[in-house]
């Protein structure tokens, strides 16, 4: 009775391998040059025409035998991304437009792939409407939103030829980056609030945060170039860094390719880019704190820089780290924004570099005996500019 249980176990196994494997050979389906795409989103049932009388776009319905000659598709760009959006079309002589502008003319039976993130950057929104001029009928244009692969054929023709070769879900090498670089947030935090406890509950206490007097004698103050100082600074780079790859999926594009970064949606890419980033921010909050020295001896208050320092890391950690657990709620619950989500990031830090200006202006007026024009010309050499400069580089 035990091993007839047991082989009809097995039975329900095999049977749900069988199911998982021919389920997963036909998960994808290549297309774009050289079969290189997986098809995420095909377009060819989402066409529209523009109706004069009603000055809007309907859906086009073959059977009503327009001569309209163009039209038209609705993309939400953030829907997708890190995709491409891969055009062709049967007939010669085509134009492609986004948003009524000219973007290019399009050859006969050749693809035409363009970087969601290029779009997104051009069109400066999250959506745009894709129009095509020239062609009969919609039905000679093919339109969707892939995503690169190497080596899944090879892989699809091995399971075929293998019963119990099992395949995972096919995932974008984006999500595989925010899982890494979540484990490494994770254990790094762990690693701090285990070895550094104390130093733990000062910087993450909101009592601590909003008091305008701090202690003086803290050694978290005295000393900012300590151990447990820049174990936070590292913590602090690595959230800043993971923030930057989460606003990178929703559209906002950090890195640029350059001698530094490389572009590109590889996992090993998006890691690299990610692991330099946090660098480049690790070494801004060190050359931040000998630049407000030397501001500080410039204007004769030395005394206040280790204080105001020791704030900036405070409120940065605190806040960041808040501004990341929202970031992930948002993209695992696929909120949609009703402003683009560029906007929406540049507005946030605005408000809070502005809080942090105006809790480090009253924490070093309370603390030392500094004349207002003094204090505020200090402030915004070091704190101000910064931000503006900031503003600039992301708008």
């Amino acid at each position: 009775m035990v091993l007839l249980q047991k082989n009809k176990g097995l039975k329900y196994f095999f049977l749900l391998v069988g199911i998982f494997v021919f389920s997963s050979s036909f998960a994808t389906s290549p297309s774009g040059p050289e079969n290189r795409y997986n098809i995420i989103y095909n377009f060819e049932k989402d066409w529209t025409e523009y109706d004069r009388d009603l000055k809007v776009h309907t859906p086009y319905i073959s059977e009503n035998n327009n001569k309209s000659k163009v039209f038209s598709i609705k993309i939400n760009l953030n829907d997708f991304p890190g995709g491409y959006l891969l055009i062709k079309t049967a007939q010669k002589g085509n134009f492609l437009f986004f948003d009524n502008r000219l973007k290019k003319t399009l050859q006969n039976d050749k693809w035409i792939v363009y970087s969601i993130k290029e779009i997104i950057k051009e069109v400066r929104k999250g959506e745009t409407i894709l129009s095509i001029f020239g062609s009969s009928s919609p039905e000679k244009n093919i339109v969707f939103i892939g995503y690169p692969t190497s080596k899944t054929t090879e892989i699809i023709e091995k399971a075929k030829n293998n019963f119990l070769n099992l395949i995972p879900r096919t995932n974008s090498n984006l999500n595989s980056s925010l899982v890494f670089v979540f484990f490494i947030n994770i254990i790094m935090l762990s690693f701090v609030a285990t070895n550094y406890s104390k130093a733990f509950k000062k910087y993450y206490s909101f009592k601590d945060l909003s008091a305008f007097i701090p202690k003086e004698n803290s050694f978290l103050v005295n000393k900012p170039m300590d151990r447990p100082n820049m174990m936070f600074i590292i913590l602090l780079s690595l959230i800043s860094g993971f923030i930057i790859l989460l606003s990178q999926a929703n559209g906002l594009n950090f890195f640029k390719e350059n001698f530094f970064f490389q572009n590109g949606n590889t996992f090993g890419i998006l890691t690299t880019n990610f692991f330099k980033i946090c660098l480049l921010i690790f070494v801004s909050f060190i050359l931040k704190y000998f630049y407000i020295n030397l501001i500080g001896k410039l204007f004769n208050i030395k005394k206040i820089v280790d204080i105001h320092y020791f704030k900036i890391i405070q409120t940065t950690i605190y806040y960041f780290s808040i501004l990341l657990i929202l970031l992930l709620i948002g993209f695992n619950s696929y909120i949609k924004l009703a402003i683009e989500f560029k906007y929406l990031f540049t507005s946030v830090l605005i408000i809070f570099y502005l809080l942090r200006t105006l809790l480090i202006y009253f924490t070093i007026n309370r603390v030392g005996n500094i004349k207002t024009l003094y204090l505020i010309s200090y402030l915004c050499i070091v704190e101000v500019f910064p931000i503006v400069l900031g503003i600039r580089i992301l708008l």
